[in-house]
């Protein structure tokens, strides 16, 4: 069990570091995928700390997912709030729904596999988004929950998660933090968010200005040498997630018959960054029902 996680972790990291190319030479990516803790803090609409402490006796007939054809039954856990990380402020308890298998199938959702299961009594971290249509929030996937039980280093990363959070309740403050890892971090957190579709959201829009060249800025200012870590981030995670191609100027390749520096790829980067952060502008994935804002 413990060397299948290593391989796991393993083969994700070294994903990460995959040089980012244009879309037509992208490797696609596994299906399993280890997500570190700020990305999972990124893309949740709520992260609470917490213990399962019951399940309601009605199932709830709703969407698996946006878009769905069918609908499926929700089993709701109800979560008491023991820290509202993020999202859930001034709550004491929250109804997360997981949908029960038809048949002891397991429901899959698009881009992955789905989430793990619930049981009473269950204690950690849960990293939750909220559901399309109804008042419950569902779990984001196979790695939305970070277990109490047997985990020695379940405080470090709520306290992690935490400090997450709150670089991203104060983005603008995040990144102008004295700190250039705290400025790097909040940039790929956001970076993250913007650059991170769920079902429904397939139109996007450019966001403020300012704000996309304290992002690009910040990166660039990070420090690229370090290796991902389960409660960290490098910057070339959110620099690989801007989803750049030969119409943003970026083409970075090997030069042929010469060996790669170990820096080689984290110096074109910071200086395409550099070069472009007054210029280009990122996306954020929006609503396809939300209405284009038109660029002024």
């Amino acid at each position: 069990m413990k060397r299948t996680l290593l391989v796991v972790l393993v083969a994700a990291a070294a994903l990460s570091f995959l040089p980012a190319v244009s879309s037509a030479k992208r490797i696609a990516p596994l299906a399993i995928r280890f997500s570190p803790l700020p990305e999972r803090v990124a893309t949740a609409d709520a992260v609470v700390a917490g213990k399962v402490t019951s399940f309601e006796d009605k199932t709830v007939s709703a969407e698996p997912f946006a878009g769905a054809k069918e609908k499926a039954e929700f089993q709701i856990a109800v979560i008491k709030i023991e820290d509202a990380v993020l999202g859930a402020k001034g709550l004491t308890h929250v109804k997360v729904g997981t949908v029960k298998p038809p048949e002891g199938k397991p429901i899959i959702r698009p881009g992955g596999y789905g989430p793990p299961r619930l049981t009473v009594d269950q204690e950690g971290i849960f990293f939750l988004q909220k559901h399309p249509t109804e008042s419950f929030y569902v779990l984001q996937g196979a790695n939305s929950v970070i277990n109490k039980a047997s985990n020695d280093n379940f405080d470090k990363q709520l306290a992690r998660a935490k400090e997450c959070a709150k670089l991203l309740a104060d983005p603008k403050a995040g990144l102008k933090s004295k700190e250039a890892e705290d400025r790097a971090l909040t940039a790929s957190m956001l970076v993250i968010r913007y650059r991170t579709p769920i079902p429904g959201q397939t139109k996007t829009e450019r966001i403020d200005a300012e704000e996309s060249k304290s992002i690009l800025t910040a990166l660039a200012g990070g420090d690229w040498t370090k290796g991902n870590a389960l409660e960290d981030l490098n910057p070339q995670w959110g620099f690989n997630r801007l989803g750049l191609t030969d119409k943003d100027g970026w083409n970075w390749q090997p030069e042929p018959g010469k060996p790669v520096g170990p820096n080689d790829f984290a110096d074109a980067a910071k200086a395409w960054l550099k070069g472009h952060a007054d210029s280009y502008r990122i996306e954020r994935y929006v609503s396809d029902k939300k209405d284009e804002k038109k660029d002024k």
